[in-house]
């Protein structure tokens, strides 16, 4: 048996991966109009695990060594992706950068370099929520917390949806 057909179907979920995460970073008016249907995520995210899991049974089928040394550099690459967006190594990066423009400004407070951090990479945000950041969380370590969750588009509690009078 051919790896042929287990590695399309892999690489074509790793794609509605990759579709996936860039469809859910895009706001709701931003997203196309087959995207905006409250059906599209859960689609897409069956859809790519569907595909990922059935390449790698037709790998195993194929073979089993091609298939551990798959499953391998899978497993390697989605811990090395959690390890990077974990709220440790985000601190890690924030402090660095910290220090450095510390460094270079020893005129200004943790207050405006936390800003000034913040600012460069998500211009998108606003001074106003930046500022409103750095005022709820002034230390580095809960600073960087909230800002790692929300790169990764945390938006609070899970609740009731709003009511559909």
């Amino acid at each position: 048996m051919s790896l042929v057909p287990g590695f399309t179907l892999l690489l074509s979920g790793l794609f509605a991966m990759l579709a996936a995460a860039h469809f859910r970073r895009l706001r709701y008016f931003d997203r196309p109009a087959l995207a905006r249907n409250s059906l599209f995520d859960p689609i897409l995210d069956g859809l790519k695990w569907i595909l990922l899991l059935s390449g790698l049974v037709l790998i195993l089928r194929a073979s089993r060594a091609v298939f551990l040394a798959t499953a391998a550099a899978l497993l390697a690459l989605w811990s090395y992706r959690r390890m990077i967006r974990s709220d440790f190594f985000q601190e890690r990066l924030l402090r660095r950068d910290f220090v450095i423009l510390r460094r270079s400004r020893p005129e200004m407070s943790d207050g405006e370099i936390l800003f000034e951090l913040t600012y460069r990479k998500h211009p998108r945000w606003g001074p106003e929520l930046i500022e409103q950041m750095v005022h709820d969380y002034p230390s580095i370590e809960s600073f960087a917390r909230m800002l790692s969750r929300m790169e990764q588009g945390y938006r609070g509690f899970k609740g009731r949806g709003p009511s559909s009078r």
